[in-house]
């Protein structure tokens, strides 16, 4: 099993910096995000493990040409070309295309791609318009448009979100989405905190890996598809149960990001849940996917969970 610990590279990161720091924690390298369409100036392949693509949010009404409805969270043609890359579902994939090349970049073993699909009312309302299926049934598609920029030596691992898609890992949904997908080099990153996310009777990390086991062995034999985990804890059932409703009158990028950090919390796992997550799905990859202060590792945080792993 190969550890990493999610990191952006910044301008100012220096390459033997990041790999000390990767040393001093026993680590692997890093999962490197890779957000833009343009491949760095100074790329890392020595330190990356896989490459996170960019993530679209909310783009069903977008892609199924539902204007009436992706206006209100896009009403003006700059909002939609600066969300999409254009005002069609071709420039979207021609994005698409240009983040997967700048990730490929980097020689990355796989590729993280979110499914899932939110608006910015339904962050909220908890509300949504579209099933889990519809979901998948167009994330397949707009995934298999581009699929040929990813060589077969790449995994593509698919990651559930707490919005539908994924969502649950239920095995018809996982069924229903890989048997629409092109190629063989696929797989599911199952990301713990947001899978613990989707159940607000969590109070402790011990309901959480009891909860995430479950949804692991209920897979069968489709648990093989899990080839990584993002390893982080989320126990917001509270902060959840106590804030569904209409969204704010008045709403920020800052009024939607704090509303998400205190659902998605990515706090580490300070207790043996974390090795029982681990043995039960014993994955190929696994990330540190923590938040810090700011855009630094934040090693004390990666060294309680990696310990917390080990039994310790």
């Amino acid at each position: 099993m190969k550890q990493s610990v999610s990191h952006y590279m910044m301008p100012y990161d220096r390459e033997e910096d990041i790999r000390k720091i990767i040393t001093d924690l026993h680590l692997d390298g890093i999962e490197n995000l890779v957000y833009g369409e343009e491949p760095a100036k100074h790329p890392v392949p020595s330190l990356t493990v896989g490459c996170h693509l960019a993530y679209w949010p909310d783009w069903m009404n977008f892609y199924l040409g539902r204007s009436d409805l992706y206006k209100k969270d896009f009403p003006t043609e700059k909002s939609l070309i600066d969300y999409f890359g254009g005002t069609t579902v071709e420039d979207w994939e021609r994005r698409i295309r240009n983040n997967i090349r700048a990730a490929l970049a980097e020689k990355p073993a796989y590729l993280v791609w979110h499914v899932a699909d939110c608006s910015v009312e339904e962050i909220w309302t908890r509300q949504f318009r579209y099933s889990n299926q519809e979901v998948l049934k167009a994330a397949a598609e707009v995934y298999s448009a581009v699929a040929d920029e990813v060589p077969s030596s790449v995994l593509v691992l698919f990651e559930n979100i707490f919005w539908p898609g994924l969502y649950t890992l239920k095995p018809d949904d996982v069924d229903y989405f890989f048997n629409r997908l092109p190629g063989k080099n696929v797989g599911i990153m199952l990301d713990t905190g947001h899978l613990m996310n989707t159940n607000w009777n969590i109070r402790t990390e011990e309901d959480g890996a009891d909860y995430v086991c479950s949804v692991v062995n209920r897979l069968g034999s489709m648990k093989s598809l899990i080839r990584g985990i993002h390893l982080s804890c989320s126990i917001s059932g509270d902060y959840q149960r106590t804030h569904v409703g209409p969204p704010p009158a008045k709403i920020t990028p800052e009024i939607i990001g704090h509303h998400i950090i205190s659902i998605d919390q990515h706090r580490p796992f300070t207790t043996d849940a974390a090795k029982r997550i681990v043995d039960t799905v014993e994955p190929e990859f696994l990330t540190h996917e923590l938040f810090g202060p700011d855009f630094s590792i934040p090693v004390d945080k990666v060294t309680t969970q990696r310990n917390a792993i080990m039994g310790w």
